[in-house]
């Protein structure tokens, strides 16, 4: 009886450290929630969600992206589609027209 337990726990012991390491692991390479990070899209994409033109032209906001999107006209087909999670992508022209608006309004 008492092998079985000199058995047991140097097994849960050993476990426990490798738990451990994978933790450690895991803390190191997660950032903070303070950290800053930069997000870079992929050259290929051609039609970004409303959450990647927050991110390109620093707005804080989803309503305020979608009343841009609306007081410019863009939500016409030759600027976006539905992908497949049914939200709406646009182009690289939407987000030209968008760049200029905002440069435009800001002069």
């Amino acid at each position: 009886m008492s092998n079985n337990k000199y058995f047991v726990i140097p097994r849960q012991i050993s476990y426990d450290k490798e738990l451990l390491n994978q933790i450690q692991k895991f803390i190191i390479d997660s950032p903070a929630a303070n950290d800053e990070l930069i997000i870079g899209l992929p050259a290929k994409s051609k039609y970004y969600s409303i959450k990647d033109i927050m991110k390109i032209l620093n707005i804080s906001t989803i309503k305020e992206v979608e009343y841009l999107i609306k007081k410019l006209e863009l939500e016409q087909s030759k600027y976006r589609h539905l992908n497949s999670y049914n939200e709406w992508c646009y182009n690289k022209s939407a987000i030209t027209s968008l760049k200029l608006y905002l440069k435009y309004k800001a002069a």
